[in-house]
């Protein structure tokens, strides 16, 4: 499968509805652990981010060694949380089965465990789309991380699309187009992204379009 077109896709914000089911993980672990309960919005500002960076702010006053353990406890939550609640953004399937048909490879590149991609992945039913995973490795960014996927598939044209700015950063340092997903989480990050939709359907025709411009 290595080599052709590929496309990579962050996770939460641009493929999965992940404010169905870590909002209610984080509030329900933030009042088992005493403190401070976080509105939605706040939580939801978080969604993409690195855990040793966004859990101080979540769950601020814990020493790092409870820090593992408000993680843990969230992730246990998201596990119960995601058979009933996970979904995907309305049209995912059907715009990963079109890029598919057109002979793009697709990744999930993220911030996140392999646990978590795949358990993700399998609730909201579009594991069987998805060719490569690139979950986080210790004391790597994103950049490194897509840089890794790209050179293990030796992509030959590769695209990137996510809703965040870590995406956007990515796919920039590693030279390679991106497309900014307008109906996730943070919108006015992705604004100035190669090209910007604001629905999953409209993914298809963007990657081609970016694609022939690279020749």
């Amino acid at each position: 499968m290595n080599g052709g077109n590929w496309i990579v896709f962050d996770l939460d914000g641009t493929l999965n509805r992940t404010d169905l089911v870590s909002v209610e993980a984080h509030q329900q672990a933030q009042r088992e652990f005493g403190v401070p309960v976080r509105d939605a919005e706040f939580i939801i500002s978080m969604f993409g981010g690195i855990a040793r960076d966004t859990f101080p702010l979540l769950a601020p006053g814990l020493s790092e060694e409870v820090y593992a353990e408000y993680g843990g406890r969230v992730a246990e939550l998201e596990q119960e949380l995601l058979p009933q609640c996970g979904r995907a953004f309305d049209g995912c399937a059907e715009m990963l089965s079109a890029l598919r048909g057109k002979g793009w490879h697709t990744a999930v590149c993220s911030n996140a465990s392999v646990r978590y991609i795949e358990a993700v992945l399998q609730a909201i039913r579009l594991r069987p789309l998805i060719d490569e995973l690139r979950p986080l490795e210790l004391h790597l960014t994103k950049v490194d991380m897509l840089r890794l996927l790209l050179k293990k598939v030796e992509a030959g044209r590769a695209v990137m699309v996510g809703d965040r700015k870590y995406d956007k950063e990515a796919a920039r340092e590693n030279g390679i187009p991106f497309i900014g997903c307008l109906y996730g989480f943070a919108p006015d990050e992705v604004r100035d992204a190669d090209h910007a939709v604001a629905h999953p359907l409209e993914i298809v025709e963007a990657a081609e379009r970016l694609a022939e411009s690279r020749g």
